[in-house]
């Protein structure tokens, strides 16, 4: 929710300031309007107090109303929920410090095993901690430790290669590998150097010294993964980290037997935003859609910059289909970026190419799959994301749901988006959102009218078409099964709800709302449709 409220806050410093950049006057109503969809999302967010505040001045209004405030008066009432907003907001420097680091510890002695993880997380580690190989194998996928440290003899005593395993997953993700003895041995410190170790510690070694080596082996790995493996445009991975990731995902494959897809997609006509406004512009473009992909992924996605305009994605637990609904999301909330220089105003798309992961092809087949597909988005016209196909795919297509969120707060529609694609719904179906600003576009779109079942989540106000006028419409040209209506309201009057209640909505809740209760609602209302 963290990535919501700096959203949120970056939107309303962006609206003030444009509003204070117009010093014009404003009409009542369209105050009424921004100190709605503040209370809604603010609360919905995160900024309880915000919220309220805003609610209390909501009052001060009235919507229909056509009086006229001076650009003096208008930015006394925003400072009003500007100072509370900023108060809630997160600390950015606390963000940005690192977040803890995670060691793994496998040692067969309990005691020794209590101590030292009692005495790693003192200093501010999470540790995870096992007394043999095959838990801490187990543990390995699905955490993504930045160091490990294992007792020397349970590496001896192996004979499963679960040691191995573990070494070569370390390498895989330059995971730093500290083997410790239960004695002084020189004999034992040059074999687990030959076994691969970064380092060999000792049982009396110091405690101040042990720490001392741990940090700075985890340091070590800091500085490779964030210089050596960065690209320093842009902030993603560079082209050097993905042999080795695609390796590691390809591992997890053939060990887990789970999904994973690799993405392509590039820039369309970016050489013609170089050549028209130069190659500064080029670079912001590319940082620009950087940063975006970086706020949308999740932190297991793994992103890298493939060569000049090309990126390159690496999804765990997710298939070709989800890979491209993805996708096709970061699309449609990038081109809406507006770029501005020297009086001139543009932006831009991209096409990309997906293909589900498999253990069987080399790293270059997979990237040449992708890219294939990414020639055919291209040759179809770009703006696209194609899914790479072949004679051996035999996938079962889902049935579609599809919810439709019509609201004109862009922090609202990026976080029910967010949420509502990943809803678990039993049974062989796929979840399909799709949001629009306002309702002329909803109804302008023919995404829903194909047949397959439809949610609406409504806000009640927004400009154009309000919620209940969209809801009128919908129920007089639209078959009254098809579609399930839910109101988004920020309005407690009980007349608005009840006229959308006899205007045909489905059910209604009032912002702010909590998510979990948003959820529960919405899977009541698919089992109506389906």
């Amino acid at each position: 929710m963290e990535k919501y409220k700096k959203k949120f806050l970056s939107n309303m410093e962006e609206k003030y300031e444009e509003i204070k950049a117009r010093n014009e006057s404003v009409t009542e109503k369209e105050l009424y309007q921004l100190l709605h969809t503040f209370k809604g999302t603010a609360g919905t967010v995160g900024y309880t107090k915000a919220a309220e505040k805003a609610e209390t001045l909501l009052n001060q209004f009235e919507f229909e109303s056509e009086r006229y405030y001076s650009s003096e008066e208008t930015i006394r009432f925003l400072d009003n929920v500007m100072v509370e907003i900023r108060e809630e907001a997160p600390d950015v420097s606390q963000e940005q410090a690192d977040a803890p680091k995670m060691i793994m510890i496998i040692n067969s002695n309990p005691l020794y095993l209590i101590e030292i993880k009692e005495e790693l997380e003192r200093t501010g580690y999470i540790v995870f901690a096992a007394m043999d190989l095959s838990k801490a194998r187990a543990a390995l996928y699905d955490m993504y430790p930045d160091c490990i440290i294992i007792e020397f003899q349970l590496i001896e005593r192996d004979e499963s290669g679960i040691a191995r395993e573990v070494r070569e997953k370390a390498e895989l993700q330059f995971i730093p590998l500290i083997l410790t003895n239960t004695e002084r041995s020189e004999s034992n410190r040059m074999k687990a150097y030959e076994f691969g170790a970064d380092d060999f510690l000792e049982l009396d070694v110091k405690k101040d010294e042990y720490l001392l080596r741990v940090n700075r082996k985890i340091e070590k790995r800091k500085l490779i993964v964030h210089s050596v493996l960065t690209d320093e445009l842009t902030g993603a991975y560079n082209r050097k980290f993905l042999d080795s990731q695609l390796n590691y995902m390809r591992y997890d494959l053939v060990r887990n037997g789970e999904n994973a897809s690799l993405i392509i997609f590039d820039i369309d006509h970016f050489k013609s935003v170089n050549d028209k406004y130069g190659h500064l512009m080029g670079d912001q473009v590319l940082k620009s859609l950087a940063q975006f992909i970086i706020s949308e992924k999740r932190n297991t996605d793994t992103f890298i910059r493939y060569g000049g305009e090309e990126f390159v994605m690496i999804l765990p637990n997710t298939n070709s289909n989800q890979a491209a609904k993805f996708l096709e999301r970061l699309l449609a909330g990038f081109k809406k970026k507006v770029f501005r220089t020297n009086n001139t105003v543009f932006s831009v798309t991209f096409s990309g190419g997906v293909v589900d992961i498999d253990a069987t092809s080399s790293n270059q087949q997979l990237l040449n799959c992708a890219d294939e597909a990414l020639y055919r988005a291209k040759a179809n016209g770009r703006n696209q994301v194609v899914i790479y196909q072949s004679d051996k795919m035999t996938s079962k297509r889902l049935k579609s749901i599809r919810i439709a969120i019509v609201d004109d707060d862009e922090i609202m529609r990026n976080l029910l988006t967010s949420k509502l694609s990943n809803i678990p719904i039993d049974g062989n179906y796929e979840i399909e959102v799709r949001s629009y600003e306002e309702g002329y576009s909803f109804f302008e779109d023919t995404w829903h009218k194909t047949g397959a079942p439809c949610l609406v989540l409504l806000d009640g106000i927004m400009p154009g078409m309000d919620g209940n006028e969209v809801l009128s419409k919908l129920r007089e040209e639209h078959d009254h099964s098809d579609y399930a209506v839910m109101m988004l309201t920020g309005r407690k009057a009980e007349k608005d709800i009840i006229q959308s209640l006899e205007l045909g909505a489905d059910d209604y809740i009032t912002k702010p709302f909590r998510i979990e209760e948003l959820e529960a609602r919405i899977n009541k209302l698919i089992q109506k449709v389906l």
